[in-house]
């Protein structure tokens, strides 16, 4: 068996959130135990952004302080000062930020371009360690908007992302990513300090086409992969961004190349049962 490869689950948040109804709390609450039972003990369990903007989310601070007694890390996605506050106020510790080389994608999620968002993220990380930051580089293998990403561009976004992080996440938000645009990508990280992590959609691919993106990405040194239990999520504010990366695949995945990733297949049983009775508090438009 070989060691060595980091699972960070992202069902909680970006799963949850792409649906397309509201999770009651305390199955949140319940879902990340359950993941955390299997053996998954990085996981990104909510958001704090504005709740107007993203209800599914709006309980962030109280899934994230009833589960604070478990020992795993765990991360929440923060877009600005005032979430940061908030997140902080409840006992997190662990970030994750996002940014993209698409100035267009920056304004329409961010309200920023990415000069102004890098600047804002300097001020608001100020006291947080840098290794405690895992950075989202959004659009890395193309944008919904504004078509291919040009390798200057991408460079740039990741030496800002080296500063400002311990963890640089390459996302495949349109779920284009092939082996060759892995590839091509991580080619710019090889100076980076930070770790090199992957963030994959199924996109226009079938699974045989995200086995051989996860491939390529391993043999090139990547040991930190973000799935999503169910291959629930993607990018609501994308249409056509497809599904993220099953944590179930990822880990059938590792078991065929004799890999150690922490968890078994069969220890994700309870967990995808429990997702499908999952049952939405309320519904909206």
């Amino acid at each position: 068996m070989v060691d060595g490869l980091t699972i960070y689950e992202v069902g909680p948040r970006d799963g949850l959130q792409g649906l397309d109804f509201i999770i009651p709390t305390a199955q949140k609450i319940e879902l990340i135990q359950l993941l955390y039972d299997a053996g998954l003990t990085n996981i990104e369990v909510g958001s704090f952004v504005n709740p107007r903007v993203m209800p599914t989310m709006a309980d962030s601070d109280l899934v994230f302080a009833n589960i604070s007694h478990i020992d795993g890390q765990f991360g929440v996605l923060i877009p600005n000062q005032h979430g940061l506050i908030r997140a902080k106020q409840v006992g997190v510790t662990h970030f994750n930020i996002f940014f993209s080389p698409s100035d267009e994608f920056n304004h329409r999620n961010l309200g920023r371009v990415q000069s102004e968002v890098i600047d804002h993220y300097w001020d608001m990380l100020k006291g947080v360690p840098r290794e405690n930051v895992r950075v989202y580089i959004s659009c890395a293998f193309g944008c919904p908007f504004m078509g291919s990403i040009s390798d200057n561009d991408l460079s740039y976004s990741l030496q800002q992302a080296d500063l400002l992080g311990g963890t640089i996440v390459l996302c495949d938000t349109v779920g284009k990513a092939t082996p060759e645009l892995v590839e091509s990508a991580l080619m710019l990280t090889e100076s980076m300090n930070a770790n090199i992590a992957l963030h994959l959609h199924y996109g226009d691919g079938d699974r045989h086409q995200m086995l051989r993106n996860i491939e390529t990405a391993w043999d090139y040194g990547v040991r930190q992969f973000d799935s999503s239990i169910g291959g629930l999520g993607g990018c609501p504010l994308t249409l056509g961004s497809g599904h993220n990366l099953a944590t179930e695949d990822l880990v059938a995945w590792c078991e065929d190349e004799g890999i150690d990733c922490g968890v078994s297949t069969d220890n994700l049983k309870s967990v995808l049962s429990f997702i499908k009775r999952l049952e939405p508090m309320e519904v909206y438009s």
